[in-house]
């Protein structure tokens, strides 16, 4: 089956029809999280139409045009952009974000005085999964001071956000003083599969992972795990899955791959698709563009303590754009801590231990297991 263009797929999404129709109601779901989303194709949309862009702007054009996307692909994107009716937008994208056009001007500036609002809409969001972990450490408080998401919210948002800190941490600049860490996702489960595969009773499942620490970005993307069916399990490879972390020096090298994790807070996404027609080259990029467009909002911006609200952000980005390539977006999960909060399990752990995520959207329900190793 040829792949279906996306000005079909937009059609779908507009109309709440096919497989447009779950896309369109997990952005809804997430509409808070969509500020980067409606940037990024206002952004294209006036790039498209020559109109001057802001410093913003052209720095979120100059990202994806450095990670992938060629001058056609982002007129085109900002060209279906257009399409997208008034009410739409109002459903997709949060207020202020869902009245921008090509005529308005929307600057670094504005985004640094939106960034309080949008850290604490994306913290206020009912998927967020908030743990002090220090607070447990020093037994304050006890994990069920702090419950987590539950499964039907999880369910309609297809997505998932655990923010493990320690509120009261000093951060510690120093790198010699830490040491080398692995993070690698290690198998997945798949305790039921997506039903609405258009190749018959199995899936083709893969993996995006994507980090920002440090100021850095990097994004990877698993193999396509073929013919998995419910009951099933999958071991990833060794050089596959590296969340932490994988740079130009050590990418495929499992080996290599550990190294101290950086101050600060860090951010990972993980999300899980079913491949129907996308090509899996572009997809990658794709998703690094979002994420290292991502990276360059968050070392322009100086903004502190706002990794979580654009990763997630990043995400929803990826969603839309690979969802218009025609595969199937399933769930995402999506961490943030600091260096110190999982050094100090580690520590307890004995220096390693597996953490666990759950990946499911009232059809498909994976689960995912990372190794950590200190």
């Amino acid at each position: 089956m040829a792949t279906r263009p996306p000005e079909r797929i937009l059609d779908e999404i507009v109309q709440g029809k096919g497989k447009g129709a779950k896309l369109r109601r997990t952005l809804a779901a997430g509409r808070d999280n969509n500020w980067l989303l409606a940037l990024t194709l206002n952004s294209f949309a006036k790039y498209d139409k020559g109109v001057e862009l802001t410093d913003l702007e052209q720095s979120l054009v100059t990202a994806f045009r450095k990670n992938g996307f060629s001058d056609a692909d982002i007129k085109q994107q900002g060209n279906l952009s257009l399409k997208l009716p008034r009410q739409v937008r109002v459903e997709l994208f949060p207020e202020t974000f869902a009245k921008l056009d090509t005529t308005q001007a929307y600057s670094l500036k504005n985004l640094k005085q939106d960034a309080p609002h949008i850290v604490k809409s994306a913290l206020a969001n009912p998927t967020v999964h908030a743990v002090d972990i220090g607070a447990i450490h020093r037994g304050e408080r006890t994990l069920r001071d702090f419950p987590p998401v539950l499964g039907s919210i999880r369910r309609e948002h297809a997505s998932e956000m655990l923010v493990a800190v320690d509120e009261q941490a000093q951060f510690d600049a120093r790198e010699a003083a830490h040491p080398k860490v692995m993070i690698k996702t290690h198998s997945f489960y798949c305790k039921e599969r997506a039903t609405d595969s258009i190749f018959g009773p199995s899936n083709e499942p893969y993996w995006i992972f994507s980090t920002l620490a440090g100021g850095d970005t990097f994004t990877t993307r698993s193999e396509i795990f073929g013919k998995v069916d419910g009951g099933d399990s999958r071991t990833f490879k060794v050089d596959d899955g590296i969340l932490w972390g994988p740079n130009e020096g050590n990418v495929g090298d499992a080996a290599t791959a550990a190294r101290p994790l950086p101050a600060g807070e860090i951010a990972m996404s993980i999300q899980l698709w079913e491949h129907d027609e996308g090509d899996a080259t572009a997809i990658r990029d794709k998703a690094g563009a979002a994420f290292a467009a991502a990276a360059g909002i968050l070392e322009a911006s100086g903004v502190a303590a706002w990794i979580g609200a654009v990763v997630v952000a990043a995400g929803e980005v990826v969603k839309y754009f690979i969802g218009l390539m025609d595969d199937d977006h399933i769930a995402d999960q999506n961490v943030v801590f600091t260096r110190e909060v999982l050094e100090k399990q580690l520590a307890k752990a004995s220096g390693t231990y597996d953490f666990r995520r759950r990946f499911e959207d009232g059809d498909a329900d994976y689960r995912l297991t990372i190794k950590v190793t200190g």
